[in-house]
């Protein structure tokens, strides 16, 4: 009679902890749902930026604290249509892990039937190119040059010694500039991750004026790439245009002077600034700078006088402060428009390529 007692006793433990366990799961699922972001959390504020594949826009997140980001919106037909999953889910992948201070941050990333939408850190000084343009003749001092190449350092030392991560398109657009005229590594919708320094890829990938020779040789190319694009953005800080650039912005003459061009170097540019540019665009990766380690460009002599600690810490003015232009605040009371997706014609079929696409960061 005991042990039949106990039997049903356990029979009713066990059934007890099932209603319990189904009622936790239920209560779980429904704090998931009310917690989960969707497009109607969200109010536009005007876009702020456009490319091949999306655009981007400022909203702000419904709620008493009303905080603002940045929306990029990427429709999964082009990204199908051109092969770049991987490289979609990898840029969500990068902003998501960010724990750096020179790398944008993702707060958000979910998806609908027919567009991914990444919700990012709102960046308020805009785009690092803009910040040139305001300048006279569209260049820095070497002051300021020196400032923005090594914050830029700092967030490829990231990428490649923590997220093993090639950036593939660094330039002024996808660099952005904070409300203290610090910067950000953004867009790396053309990263490809890379299990280790020897690896070699072969895909076509950047923008004309910044490409590789060996990207453009198809001789296959590694993390040295992003210190060749360091080169050419250095020199556009300083000079105003890129070393290798056509006026009339055809890519075949860009490529033929990237191939055999020779630098000219303005006589206002230092010896120091002139090394590490022809160092860093060395035609051969295995000889450019930083093939022995990225500290070997931090230790050249066009930097001696960062203190690399504290530029980490954020602890050194910005000497590009001035020139840094700020969206100006949206008032607490001022209304976003909500948005909205336009339907589509076709269905697009995924076959799971998006999965584990959405997700939201501490």
């Amino acid at each position: 009679m005991g042990n039949c007692f106990l039997q049903e006793e356990e029979k009713n433990q066990k059934s007890s902890i099932k209603k319990v366990d189904s009622f936790l799961a239920q209560q779980m699922e429904k704090r998931n749902e009310k917690s989960k972001v969707t497009l109607k959390d969200f109010l536009s504020q005007g876009e702020i930026g456009r490319g091949k594949f999306g655009k981007v826009l400022r909203v702000k997140m419904k709620g008493k604290d009303n905080r603002e980001y940045a929306m990029k919106v990427i429709k999964k037909a082009d990204i199908l249509k051109y092969g770049l999953v991987e490289h979609t889910m990898l840029e969500k992948n990068v902003l998501g892990a960010s724990k750096n201070p020179f790398v944008v941050k993702l707060k958000y990333s979910f998806q609908t039937e027919q567009k991914l939408y990444l919700v990012m850190e709102f960046i308020k000084g805009g785009q690092l190119a803009k910040v040139l343009r305001k300048r006279q003749q569209g260049t820095f001092t070497e002051e300021q040059t020196k400032f923005c190449a090594a914050e830029i350092i700092l967030g490829l030392e990231y990428m490649h010694h923590t997220l093993r991560v090639i950036y593939r398109d660094l330039k002024p657009e996808n660099v952005m500039v904070t409300e203290e005229g610090h910067l950000k590594l953004a867009d790396f919708g053309l990263s490809k991750q890379y299990e280790n320094e020897e690896a070699k890829f072969f895909t076509l990938a950047g923008t004309p004026e910044y490409l590789a020779p060996e990207i453009l040789f198809n001789q296959g190319h590694n993390h040295m790439v992003d210190f060749w694009c360091l080169g050419i953005l250095i020199y556009e800080m300083l000079v105003g245009y890129t070393p290798f650039c056509d006026d009339q912005g055809n890519h075949k003459t860009i490529e033929n002077n990237i191939r055999n061009g020779q630098i000219i170097y303005p006589k206002f540019m230092s010896e120091s600034s002139k090394n590490i540019v022809d160092r860093l665009l060395n035609k051969d990766p295995t000889q450019r700078l930083g093939a022995k380690s990225i500290q070997e460009i931090k230790d050249h002599s066009f930097f001696c006088d960062i203190n690399w600690e504290q530029l980490y810490n954020l602890q050194i003015p910005s000497p590009i402060l001035e020139n840094t232009h700020v969206y100006p605040q949206v008032k607490k009371d001022q209304f976003g428009k909500r948005i909205y997706e336009t339907p589509s014609s076709h269905f697009i079929e995924t076959n799971g390529d998006f999965n584990g696409f959405s997700a939201a960061q501490e």
